[in-house]
């Protein structure tokens, strides 16, 4: 499994590509292609139209290479790139500006990819339920749970990717939580601890 890249050696590979250095970028994109990857196909299904999406923000990301600026987070960065492109593809093919889809996307929680990280039956039947429980919220509070908690970013990170200001997001946060705690029982929540401290770790 590629590592997650530290923040400050992620910053060194982004400058070196400004300055037009190729192998960076495919470093950068071999390190962040699974958290991109697992991104997009909450965003949309098609895995092969995701992978596609994710091949185009690269390409086009050396073309622009002469006139790209610093970024403050280059996870969070791509992250918005990728949705952007996303929804931008599937404006074409719907008939629909993106500004319409920005709010109506399909977002999913699925822990399939790493359920056999659980050996416990008890703890696989409480992880299908949380992601039922899941699954049930609005699609927002779905992809900020999603973000906040898999991809463990910060709420300004947050706020970019979703277009909200810094206190939407914590706002959004608490009432995603709480609409969790009517369906949690205390040994849920312990699940919930267990799984996502071993997928950000």
């Amino acid at each position: 499994m590629v590592r997650r890249l530290p923040s400050d050696e992620a910053q060194q590979l982004w400058q070196e590509y400004r300055a037009g250095d190729i192998y960076a970028l495919a470093k950068l994109m071999q390190s962040y292609y699974a958290d991109l990857f697992h991104w997009g196909v909450r965003l949309h299904a098609d895995r092969e139209f995701v992978k596609d999406c994710i091949q185009e923000v690269f390409v086009n990301l050396w073309k622009i290479q002469d006139s790209i600026s610093s970024v403050e987070n280059v996870r969070s960065y791509l992250l918005v790139v990728l949705k952007t492109r996303i929804l931008r593809e599937l404006s074409k093919t719907q008939g629909a500006h993106q500004a319409d889809l920005s709010d109506d996307y399909s977002f999913s929680v699925e822990f399939a990819a790493d359920i056999r990280l659980i050996e416990e039956e008890h703890e696989v039947y409480q992880i299908r339920r949380l992601e039922r429980v899941l699954n049930h919220l609005p699609q927002r509070q779905k992809e900020l749970i999603y973000l906040r908690f898999y991809q463990n970013l910060s709420f300004e990170q947050i706020a970019e990717i979703m277009h909200l200001g810094r206190q939407s997001v914590y706002n959004l946060l608490q009432k995603s939580l709480n609409s969790l705690r009517k369906n949690w029982t205390i040994s849920t929540v312990g699940v919930l601890v267990h799984l996502l401290q071993s997928l950000v770790s």
